[in-house]
């Protein structure tokens, strides 16, 4: 009975309207029923049961197939799935599958757990896949997790990594390939081979330094060409390692240069002419190899197209010795044009291939064969053709009739489109302050709710003794598990009733006044509450009244804003509540409100919270450092290039006044440099340019910058007991957050690789800002002084005076030639 439920599920799921039947599903809690029946615990030998958890497996794959809010509900429940099962591994990668999101910030755990299956389970074709998986969605490659894989494969050795290089191993790799004749069997040794292969070529796709140079360590270029060459190797096969030399040495990031001086490409090319005549020859006749015609279509040419493309082959000193091949590689490839079974769509590779090897060889000075020739010009005559009757879906019937055509449909659907984007920017523009008054009155509704209730009254009694505040306050803790939009809102209001900025025009600003008269003043003819109304309407920091926000911040604080903060902290698994916590406890603190600290501190020395507490912020620490290791990839051309573009956009040199220079202006080594006004603080990023650090930066790194802002408010007015409380709790686990911090500097700043001396290729636009707040962190954290943590940071391994001394005295180029006034200010 269980089973049948179970088919006729995965059916829905498998209908015609299956995102439809997704979405139902969801509503309806089908997934947490699944989830439940995951935890059952049952006999192994049960073949009934272990029908029942197959078919919870496929539903759930098919429940979360494509569809990105369903693959988040499951992934809050991933440690179900984190056991050695295959059908465990199957799901998992459903839940990653195609969803940037979640593949970006995947944690190094979940990949270990992989690699540590594979060392210990079985080398099963399925744990592959899901490594596979997670390295390219949505179109996009995701660098961190090629860097990862890349790092996971190389430390897990012989067990997980199977090649068949010395001769005893390569007469295993022949045999297995001659019983493969027929196909790769899944649970061939030959199948976790070429899915192994294929994986390594997928962490380099997308031109990645990092995995290219371990790629061709661990695959040289001469092992893959003398098994594709092989008589006895199979299409499945040549597929794998042909892919492998496109992306590890021909479609890279940096010369490979074994791949242009040496013989090997050209043997690998002889046999690609063999088999493009193998698909040519007797193709009436002969029986359809839709395998090898894939071969041939999308790794040959592309392999073909991606080498005579390559900037770095214009420096091969082979090509013009083997001019005869590029000529039979031209001849097979016109030739092919000819095939009855090449279809339209595949014919544009082809004609693209033709392209660019006859401009390789006219460039090269080959002289074609005559005949060859003519062919060439008319493969690419036809071909311009072609792509313009391809873009013409009347083309066919134009043709067939002189006369023209009246398009079908009057109307220009991209004019209409572009209009109707023009009038939605505009009412954003009109309605967005509007809507930001509104949303500004909630927060005076908060700070003074009595207001809304008839003097008298028990609820404004209740109001005015702070109890709405504190029942909001606890009910926020509760919407953490069952509405997370709804606390990240409140908690972002409540950072709103701390330090406000109300932007917004003329009309919004009458919109709040009668608004405000509505709600809160509709009793009164004149606002005698326009101080509370008004608080940091005019945003600047120097502006406003800190007294006032201090009274608020000590007032949440007596409601549970404190502890608030500290519990979210120790029990959110969201990273955006985590987030809003941290902005929350930076706005309680913010002016440096002793209160606060103080309350901060008794709360941690109350009921062990300390440790726990102290732990979320170590592992998140941790967490950034090993982000750091896995993604750090110094490319001193391509950041060159960036600061030489970013040069001629601020158009030609300029010179700077420093203060105390006198008035005169100072050129630094040449370059030009962005004027600085006086000694102000690095303007503040715009939102399209913080989206692109994040991106950059990833999500692990960039929660930093608020955490570390954290604990220099802790440190604030030199709180000795909080400065020392950072390094020692005196718990059983002790988490000295001071080294800690010196530690995500040293990573920061590239001394981890012996590159102090190279400074300037590690600190750029993306992470400046986050270097400065690490190093005002740490002053905080020695100020008063603080003799424990200056020794501590003076004595760690680390060396942070060593640290110091090259940020002083380094120039960071390239990021001086064109932000120089983010140098100076680091400096």
């Amino acid at each position: 009975m269980h089973t049948k439920i179970l088919e006729r599920l995965n059916r829905m799921c498998s209908s015609g309207v299956w995102k439809k039947q997704q979405r139902l599903l969801k509503n309806m809690g089908a997934h947490k029923v699944m989830l439940d029946l995951l935890q059952v615990s049952y006999d192994k030998n049960d073949v009934k049961m272990q029908e029942i958890i197959r078919y919870t497996h496929l539903f759930l794959q098919k429940f979360c197939m494509g569809n990105q809010e369903n693959q988040a509900l499951l992934h809050k429940n991933l440690n179900l799935f984190l056991n050695p099962g295959l059908q465990e591994a199957e799901t998992v990668q459903h839940i990653f599958s195609n969803n940037y999101q979640l593949c970006s910030e995947i944690s190094e755990s979940v990949l270990h757990h992989f690699i540590h299956c594979l060392a210990t389970h079985g080398r099963h074709v399925q744990y592959l896949n899901f490594l596979h998986t997670i390295i390219k969605a949505e179109g996009k490659y995701v660098k961190k997790c090629q860097d990862m894989i890349m790092t996971e494969l190389t430390n897990a050795g012989e067990d997980v990594v199977v090649f068949y290089n010395d001769k005893a191993s390569f007469t295993v790799m022949l045999e297995l390939m001659a019983e493969s004749r027929e196909g790769v069997g899944e649970s061939s040794p030959l199948r976790y081979h070429i899915s192994l292969v294929e994986l390594l070529a997928a962490c380099a796709e997308g031109k990645n330094v990092y995995t290219e140079i371990k790629c061709t360590s661990l695959l040289p270029l001469e092992d893959v060409v003398r098994v594709v060459t092989h008589e006895d190797c199979i299409t499945e096969v040549k597929i794998a390692y042909v892919n492998f030399v496109n992306h590890c040495y021909v479609d890279t990031e940096v010369e490979m240069k074994e791949i242009y001086t040496s013989n090997h490409i050209w043997k690998l090319f002889e046999d690609f002419t063999v088999d493009m005549a193998r698909v040519c020859n007797k193709r009436e006749k002969r029986l359809s190899d839709p395998i090898l015609e894939k071969y041939i279509i999308n790794v040959v040419f592309d392999t073909i197209n991606a080498f005579f493309s390559s900037p770095f082959s214009e420096n091969s000193t082979s090509l013009q010795t083997h001019h005869t091949i590029v000529i039979q590689l031209l001849q097979s490839s016109v030739r092919l044009l000819d095939c009855p079974w090449l279809q339209q769509q595949h014919r544009g590779l082809v004609e693209i291939c033709i392209k660019t090897l006859s401009l390789t060889a006219k460039n090269r000075s080959i002289s074609l064969p005559l005949e060859l020739e003519a062919q060439i010009n008319n493969v690419l005559s036809s071909s311009a053709l072609n792509t313009l009757s391809r873009s013409n879906p009347n083309y066919k019937s134009s043709t067939r009739s002189s006369r023209p055509i009246i398009s079908s449909n009057p109307w220009d659907y991209k004019n209409i489109i572009e209009k109707l984007q023009d009038i939605i920017n505009t009412l954003e523009n009109r309605l967005k302050p509007l809507v930001n008054a509104e949303l500004s009155v909630l927060v005076d509704v908060l700070h003074q709710p009595e207001l809304l209730f008839l003097e008298g009254t028990d609820a404004r009694q209740r109001c005015e003794s702070g109890g709405f505040i504190s029942k909001l306050i606890q009910h926020t803790k509760a919407l953490m598990s069952s509405e997370e939009k709804l606390c990240i809102k409140v908690l972002k209001t409540l950072q709103e009733m701390l330090i406000r900025i109300l932007d917004f025009d003329e009309k919004g600003i009458s919109l709040r006044k009668v608004l405000l008269q509505n709600y809160l003043f509709s009793n009164k003819k004149t606002n005698q509450k326009n101080d509370l109304a008004e608080l940091g309407a005019t945003g600047g920091e120097q502006e406003r009244d800190w007294a006032a926000v201090a009274a608020i911040q000590c007032r949440l604080d007596r409601e549970g804003g404190t502890k608030l903060f500290t519990d979210l902290v120790m029990s959110s698994k969201n990273d955006k509540i985590f987030h809003e916590s941290i902005q929350l406890a930076i706005c309680l603190l913010e002016g440096g409100n002793t209160e606060i600290q103080n309350s901060f501190y008794k709360l941690m020395m109350g009921d062990n919270k300390s440790e726990k507490f102290f732990k979320v912020l170590h592992d998140r620490m941790k967490e950034a450092q090993t982000d750091i290791k896995a993604t750090v990839s110094v490319n001193v051309g391509e950041m060159t290039h960036k600061a030489n573009e970013k040069e001629l956009e601020a158009g030609g040199a300029t010179t700077l006044v420093l203060p105390g220079s006198g008035g005169h202006p100072l050129l630094v080594q040449g370059q030009s440099i962005a004027p600085v006004m006086g000694a102000s603080a690095l303007p503040t990023q715009p939102a399209e340019e913080q989206r692109e650090v994040e991106a950059e930066m990833g999500p692990a790194v960039t929660i930093m910058k608020p955490i570390l802002r954290f604990l220099q408010l802790l440190c604030e007015n030199h709180n000795n007991d909080l400065q020392n409380f950072l390094r020692c709790q005196n718990n059983k686990t002790n988490y000295n957050l001071v080294c800690e911090t010196l530690q995500f500097l040293d990573i920061m700043c590239g001394s981890t690789t012996g590159g102090l001396g190279l400074l300037g290729l590690y600190i750029n636009e993306s992470n400046v800002h986050l270097i400065i707040q690490t190093l005002e962190t740490l002053t905080e954290y020695c100020q008063g002084p603080c003799q424990e943590n200056q020794t501590c940071i003076v004595t760690h391994e680390s060396n942070g005076i060593d640290i110091i001394t090259a940020l002083i005295l380094n120039d960071i180029s390239p990021l001086c030639r064109y932000r120089m006034e983010m140098v100076l200010q680091l400096k």
